[in-house]
């Protein structure tokens, strides 16, 4: 009985150790990331210094150094006086999102490459000056349906309300939304460290999402931004729930959003499935009392949400009148391999090349290719004859640039879609303009705003890849392995098919969670306070991962 015991123990022990390993492989990509590109920049569509990138990294990293004193100094004190915590922490936030607001006003633009599709085609359906969308453009690009039909929804509630400038309306969407992913990201981050670390990622939230690369455009990188880390704080605010009564709700509400974030950018289900992987290697699973039970009903409940809450935005897209062609046998539609080829293709960019990055040549191939089989075939063949002109090392050289290419802008390829630039903002309002300077390409700030974001950008992935140096309890929780499978998948995903770092954009809260964790464990090490290698809530409630 003894040896059976001890053989059950290694064997949770391993199942516990396999999304531990896949965190600690993407930990090491990061770091591989992380030092090509300082040595050998790969540039995305702006030519940053990188001295000057150095230097605001060393900057961001004294802020980080000081915010954390402050925070591990005043936490005591605030959580005697409740009431002035509450009140200084809802000023905070009310300034926060009026900045967000402000900003994202200032810097509108006109709509451009395909989130002009989605305006034009959301505000004809508003307005009633159209009665369905593009079928030119959305039978190529089915994927922006979702999109387009909620933002023609929003469209008509701000217009019942007496707004006509839908631009502006856009905007203050596009704030929301990115509002709502810093204090969602806030959010995560108290359940998975604490108080302190989640006050912590308001910095490099500020940098990425409140100053955001993508603030004047409403499209599905910013709209996509909510979902990943909302499917997280469900997640998570379930695992933490003592009662089924509360926990089959929010099972339902992440699979829901899970359907939904996947209708406006599918690599959301990606965080989906490495919650799945990690609940599959949680020792939980092995043993036959309660949490057992749990996990497999946690996990039917997600999916099947999921694939109920596909279906039926399936359905409305389908019977609606908005669309004007057969969304589910739609023989236009771009299959997969398209994507797949155009991944392994490379497109010679300004400063570099541009790997597996959009070319109009390859839809056009795609669309003529004849019906669906054949776009479908044509777009394997077309991948296994670009590999093999390259050749078994030339291949493997290409994914290694492409890797690093799409890992090494800060700005998450910010300005590369489309035509316009710094020169083609909406307002011409004075103090608008003096934001423009520092927001817009070619114009004289936005050197030093790009040095912020590409600094910061070294500094996350430095942070991000510090458990290969450094495991504490809370950087080894099997829910942080999960952020980091999440971001393996996306890798992986984006190096064999079309891709950019602007697809990142949307994980960007995961870096910030995995950043601010790693910087705090880092710190609490250092200093060897009280705090030092101690895990978060999360951990010490002892409950399943993600279940």
């Amino acid at each position: 009985m003894r040896g059976i015991s001890a053989t059950g123990s290694i064997k949770s022990l391993s199942y516990g150790l396999l999304p531990a390993a896949a965190g600690l492989a993407f930990c090491a990509i990061i770091l591989w990331c992380l030092a090509g590109n300082l040595m050998f920049p790969h540039y995305g569509f702006f030519q940053y210094k990188t001295p000057w990138a150095l230097a605001a990294a060393g900057a961001v990293l004294l802020l980080m150094t000081g915010l954390y004193f402050a925070l591990r100094t005043v936490q005591p004190a605030l959580l005697r006086h409740r009431l002035l915590s509450r009140l200084a922490s809802a000023a905070l936030w009310a300034g926060l999102f009026a900045l967000q607001v402000r900003l994202a006003y200032a810097v509108r633009l006109p709509a451009d490459w395909d989130a002009r599709a989605i305006y034009t085609s959301a505000a004809g359906l508003a307005l009633g000056t159209r009665e369905s969308i593009d079928s030119g453009y959305f039978s190529l690009n089915p994927n922006n349906i979702l999109l387009t039909l909620l933002l023609a929804s929003w469209f008509s509630l701000v217009t019942s309300l007496g707004v006509t400038n839908l631009e502006m309306a856009a905007a203050f969407l596009n704030a929301v939304v990115l509002f709502a992913g810093i204090a969602l990201t806030y959010a995560a981050a108290r359940m998975l460290g604490g108080r302190a670390v989640a006050a912590f990622t308001l910095l490099p939230s500020t940098i990425f999402v409140l100053l955001s690369p993508w603030l004047g455009v409403f499209y599905s990188d910013t709209a996509g931004l909510l979902f990943p880390v909302l499917i997280l704080c469900l997640l998570l605010a379930a695992q933490r729930a003592r009662r089924l009564a509360v926990r089959i709700p929010l099972w339902v509400l992440a699979g829901t959003a899970g359907a939904a974030g996947y209708g406006i950018k599918p690599t959301v289900l990606i965080c989906l499935l490495a919650a799945g992987i990690t609940a599959a290697c949680s020792p939980a699973l092995r043993g036959r009392d309660r949490g057992a039970g749990i996990l497999l009903l946690g996990a039917a409940v997600v999916a099947g949400s999921f694939f109920a809450g596909h279906r039926l935005i399936t359905a409305v897209e389908q019977q609606g009148t908005a669309v004007g062609f057969d969304v589910e046998a739609n023989p236009n539609a771009l299959p997969p391999t398209h994507f797949l080829k155009v991944g392994a293709h490379l497109v010679p960019g300004k400063y570099g090349p541009l790997y597996g990055s959009y070319n109009e040549a390859d839809v056009r191939s795609t669309a003529s290719a004849g019906d669906p089989r054949e776009k479908f075939q044509h777009g394997l063949d077309a991948y296994a004859d670009r590999v093999a002109a390259m050749g078994p090392g030339g291949y493997v050289s290409f994914l290694n640039n492409k890797l690093l290419w799409i890992t090494g802008d800060g700005s998450f390829f910010a300005w590369g879609e489309g035509v316009l630039d710094g020169d083609d903002y909406v307002s011409d309002n004075p103090a608008d303009r003096s934001i423009q300077d520092v927001f817009g390409y070619g114009n004289p700030g936005f050197p030093w705003l790009f040095a912020l974001w590409q600094g910061t950008w070294f500094i996350v992935l430095g942070l991000v890849a510090v458990p290969l140096f450094l495991r504490t309890p809370t950087l080894m929780l099997p829910e942080v392995s999960a952020l980091r499978i999440a971001l393996l998948g996306l890798l992986v995903f984006l190096l064999l098919s079309e891709g950019r770092a602007r697809f990142l954009y949307l994980y960007t809260p995961y870096f910030i969670l995995l950043a601010s964790l790693s910087f705090f464990a880092v710190m609490d090490r250092m200093s060897g306070g009280r705090n030092a290698g101690t895990a978060g809530p999360a951990h010490s409630k002892g409950r399943e991962v993600i279940e």
